[in-house]
């Protein structure tokens, strides 16, 4: 088994994902059905959309133009990868390194994490030296062949862990329609309002204890109190008279963000203290803190409660955790619930 589970396929097409050169042979010439050496490729294709299940992003990277490889993926009869499975994509001509180095900073994960499949071995080659992080098996000459290649790699999970691992690839495609819509409003007010935002939240839901303690063993940057639990821990302060566990799933018109914010919470008669508070990175900048925030600090006055704190302890990462305690809150991060609490975003509709 591979020490590293890899996060991303970055793909080939010409003579990889199907036989043939679209640019030369057109959509119609392409090799990719049931017999022959097509049926190779429907085989990988499928292996493939099995992974994407389970959690792994797949990616583009053709040495194509993008209006010929594109109509191939979106037109084609038997073509079983469609746009929507792949997180980013590069059709050009530019260096295979170059653009594999361009799809991990788009998709914000490391080059360890990545594998190459092309069919052509200089391709290959030039990969493994550039970037000698990146995994790069070897494709045999036969596509029918391609598919045992693939389920021989022990790079992948054998299985979804959680809800939001299964989505992953999904997660990817259509936070790329947002940013498409972002770019073309007039601005942030705009993109925001026309997001049709809504907020679930889930109090003490059994069901959410996998995300919740996931989340709180991986999530650095937006954790105002890193404390990694064990489901076990989780459940326990479910069931808790003197706990509260909040957790926040957020949906808009592209689609289902996953359950992306946790708040734990200890309750006093005088005082309510958020132990931990995290939010996943994907979602910051659009409200969900603030809706989260919000909430919890309404229930907590509206039990009765005079004061909600916020535990924070600083870390190397959790910076924009600290920018949203100082804006909502303010040092030493304990609100006055007499006087104030956090207001939620007018474009956020609390469910």
């Amino acid at each position: 088994m591979s020490a590293t589970y890899k996060k991303c396929i970055v793909l080939d097409l010409d003579n990889t994902l199907w036989g043939g050169v679209v640019g030369e042979d057109g959509v119609s010439g392409i090799e990719l059905g049931l017999t022959g050496r097509g049926a190779g490729f429907i085989a990988f294709q499928q292996a493939l959309l099995d992974l994407y299940h389970r959690g792994v992003l797949l990616a583009i990277n053709s040495h194509n133009n993008p209006e010929d490889a594109l109509a191939a993926v979106r037109s084609h009869p038997n073509m079983i990868l469609k746009e929507q499975h792949f997180a980013a994509m590069r059709m050009n001509w530019n260096d295979k390194h170059q653009n594999i180095q361009e799809l991990a900073d788009e998709l914000n994960i490391g080059l360890d994490s990545m594998v190459f499949m092309d069919d052509n071995p200089l391709h290959r080659e030039l990969v493994r030296v550039s970037l000698p992080e990146v995994d790069v098996p070897e494709l045999p000459a036969d596509p029918l062949l391609y598919a045992k290649v693939l389920h021989a790699l022990d790079y992948f999970p054998p299985s979804a862990l959680t809800d939001e691992d299964a989505m992953r690839g999904n997660l990817y495609v259509t936070e790329r329609l947002r940013k498409s819509a972002e770019n073309e409003s007039a601005s942030k007010e705009e993109f925001l309002m026309g997001l049709g935002l809504e907020a679930r939240i889930a109090i003490d839901d059994p069901a959410l204890i996998p995300r919740i303690a996931q989340l709180t063993d991986k999530t650095n940057q937006f954790n105002t109190h890193k404390q990694p639990l064990s489901e076990h821990e989780v459940g326990a302060r479910m069931t808790s008279a003197e706990h509260e566990v909040l957790a926040l799933r957020v949906v808009d018109r592209f689609g289902d963000y996953g359950t992306i914010g946790v708040m734990i919470i200890t309750k006093g008669s005088e005082e309510w203290v958020a132990e931990q508070f995290l939010m996943s990175c994907r979602i910051l900048g659009r409200g969900a803190e603030y809706a989260l925030a919000g909430t919890a600090v309404l229930r907590a006055k509206e039990a009765g409660a005079l004061r909600f704190r916020f535990a924070y302890t600083p870390t190397e990462k959790n910076a924009p955790a600290k920018t949203f305690l100082d804006s909502a809150v303010g040092e030493p991060y304990v609100l006055d619930l007499t006087e104030r609490t956090i207001d939620i975003p007018s474009f956020i509709t609390i469910v």
